[in-house]
């Protein structure tokens, strides 16, 4: 007998039923949900790491505005100028706009601004904003339009007009009725001396004796301080040996040669120095023989001489004008008394002297009460009396 197979039997086999397709569809979704996740976390990455950007700027009326490169040039126009104002230490307060003028040039917009400066010095201002513009808006000219008017371009296009105010008149200076020169002797020994003479505001020389103690400290102090320098000469008193002069002094029993020597050696110690003049030296400065030998290295050395006149007696202005060095003469001692009162009386006199003949020089010493005088005096005297270096007094 033949069996035959149900063939619906045979094909239930094969066919899938409903848990099994339920099945599939859960794993499709499972396998969806998984993409997305990892598209959504490679977007989440990129987006951290986008660089951020600024959101544009916006007008008033809420329209979206990006400034143009001109405009942003303008702004750094005005940043220079700031600067140089207070580089000028000028009165910011009183800068004010004028007016600002809204332009376009090529689709970009920008303000052209007019402004009035305050009170300043103008060339150092126009120097300095030349400099800042060079630096921060490379394409900016400054020109001077008017005495009173200067305008910034970029790029030949005008951005801003300077008005600036009228300068203010300048003082008219004193005439000038007579010249004071003052000189001190006797320098390097007092190193605080000499850097109190130096804060003084005149041209007050520095005659150094070259054998003293800080000579090259106080040529430094008067070098720094732009003080004339003379060399302090020791030469032979009346009543000479009992009164000395100091070391290696010119003496009236040396040979021309010994005091030229001498003369040389003292000039190499205080070097820089514009002049000599004597330390005592009433009696050599009469003897005409030694004097032809002082002169004669002055005169190669192109040293002017001042004559201290110890004696009325002196040969040093008549051998000097006979050898063609130039010399000068003092007037006044300053400090025969040391009392404030009495130099500021002698400075009083130098300054009458100054405005009777039109110059005069006076000498004194590095004392307490000299210095003293001389500041006060420097604040009462005749403003038509000027204090000057030596070297701008007339020589004899």
């Amino acid at each position: 007998m033949t069996i035959r197979k149900r063939t619906g039997d045979q094909a239930g086999k094969h066919r899938s039923g409903p848990s099994s397709s339920r099945k599939t569809k859960q794993r499709r979704a499972a396998i969806a949900v998984v993409v997305v996740c990892a598209v959504l976390a490679i977007l989440f990455f990129i987006g951290r790491w986008r660089p951020s950007t600024p959101p544009p700027a916006q007008n008033a009326t809420g329209t979206v505005h990006e400034a143009s490169e001109l405009e942003r040039r303008v702004k750094r126009v005005e940043e220079a100028l700031h600067k140089s104002l207070k580089a000028q230490h000028a009165d910011l307060a009183a800068l004010q706009v004028e007016s600002t003028e809204p332009r376009e040039h090529d689709g970009q917009q920008y303000p052209f601004t007019t402004l009035r400066l305050p009170q300043v010095d103008r060339k150092a201002l126009y120097e300095h904003l030349v400099k800042e513009l060079a630096e921060l808006v490379p394409q900016a000219a400054l020109t001077r339009v008017a005495p009173n008017i200067w305008d910034i371009s970029i790029d030949g296009l005008p951005t801003h007009r300077l008005n600036l105010p009228p300068e203010a008149p300048k003082p008219t200076p004193a005439p000038v009725k007579g010249r004071v020169s003052i000189v001190i002797d006797d320098m390097g020994e007092d190193v605080a001396a000499a850097r109190e003479l130096a804060t003084l505001p005149a041209p007050i020389a520095f005659s150094i004796w070259p054998d003293s103690s800080h000579h090259e400290q106080v040529r430094q102090i008067a070098k720094a301080a732009d003080r004339e320098i003379l060399v302090h000469l020791p030469m032979q008193p009346l009543g000479y040996p009992k009164i000395k002069p100091g070391p290696h002094p010119l003496l009236t029993n040396m040979s021309a040669d010994q005091i030229k020597a001498l003369v040389v050696r003292a000039v190499g110690r205080v070097p820089g120095a514009v002049g000599i003049n004597n330390h005592m030296g009433s009696d050599f400065t009469q003897y005409h023989a030694g004097m032809r030998a002082v002169l004669a290295v002055m005169k190669r050395d192109g040293l002017f001489f001042l004559d201290s006149r110890t004696t009325a007696a002196t040969a040093g202005p008549a051998e000097a004008q006979k050898q063609g060095v130039r010399v000068l003469q003092r007037d006044v001692f300053l400090d025969n008394v040391q009392s404030v009162p009495e130099i500021l009386k002698q400075l009083r006199q130098a300054e009458g002297i100054a405005k009777e003949r039109g110059h005069a020089i006076a000498i004194g010493h590095p004392h307490k009460q000299t210095i003293a005088a001389i500041r006060q005096w420097l604040k009462e005297k005749d403003q038509t009396v000027h204090v000057v270096s030596l070297s701008a007094q007339p020589a004899l």
